[in-house]
């Protein structure tokens, strides 16, 4: 399998907040990180809510900018402002923890699911409608759900939107920062099943970064460990997860599955 993403050496800081005037102290959030995924690899980042995974996940999708280091995607570099005006910016997508924050109150499921297909495809209302048909059945809901709004919708309904949007256009490459995390246990098992599915049916190249020890086990081919902005341990096999030697990755296993 080739190399579909890399990161080389990634650091970010940010400003502290609360200080006086003239104070630009800076707290560094990632601290060298690099990384590469292959064409149809998942790979899971997992740590603790500040480790700055979230962070790593903006960097990678071009919502901040690194201020040391590179990030290629495909072989070209991505950590450069015009990238995100390219119409390549299709070939990445993204499902967040906070579905409500992640779609416009006042449009419908139709509007919500279409809005990467109105950016980079020219196709008639025919063949957007049937499209949008297609993806509400391929995420588990059927097209009664198109004149919906948000609100009239479950949470795991309204995931399920979010990852038909990010399926619309095919990227090649999905982010999912704690997609499950704010969903019932029972509906995050629903919606960890159809993102399985999917992986399959679609041949997708995805990272999951979540606090989640079950989401990792259950999609991720290899799990990196992150702790205050660094990796701090790569399991190359899932199937190893329970030998890791770091003390913190030890701890965090320790804590949730009893190794």
């Amino acid at each position: 399998m080739t190399v579909l993403l890399q990161a080389e050496n990634l650091n970010k800081s940010f400003v502290q907040p609360d200080q006086g005037l003239f104070s630009r102290k800076k707290t560094k959030v990632i601290n060298n990180v690099s990384l590469s995924l292959k064409h149809g690899e998942c790979l899971g980042i997992i740590g603790e809510s500040g480790s700055g995974k979230s962070t790593l996940g903006k960097l990678i999708l071009g919502l901040e900018k690194p201020d040391s280091g590179k990030i290629y995607f495909n072989g070209q570099d991505i950590s450069k402002k015009a990238w995100k005006k390219s119409v390549m910016r299709r070939n990445l997508s993204a499902v967040f923890q906070d579905y409500n924050a992640s779609v416009n109150p006042y449009f419908t499921v139709e509007n919500i699911i279409a809005e990467p297909i109105d950016i980079y495809e020219k196709i008639s209302n025919k063949q957007r409608k049937k499209r949008i048909d297609e993806l509400l059945e391929q995420v588990g809901l059927n097209y009664t759900f198109a004149n919906r709004f948000p609100h009239e919708m479950s949470g795991g309904q309204l995931q399920r939107i979010c990852i038909a949007r990010a399926i619309a256009c095919q990227p090649q490459f999905i982010l999912f920062d704690e997609a499950v995390s704010s969903l019932d246990i029972s509906v995050q098992a629903q919606i960890l099943a159809l993102l399985s599915d999917l992986q399959k049916q679609l041949n997708l190249t995805s990272i999951f970064i979540t606090h989640d020890l079950t989401t990792i086990t259950y999609l991720c081919d290899r799990a990196m460990f992150f702790y205050q902005g660094q990796i701090v341990e790569h399991v190359d096999n899932i199937e190893q997860l329970g030998n890791v030697k770091n003390a913190y990755s030890k701890q965090l296993l320790e804590s949730v599955l009893g190794f």
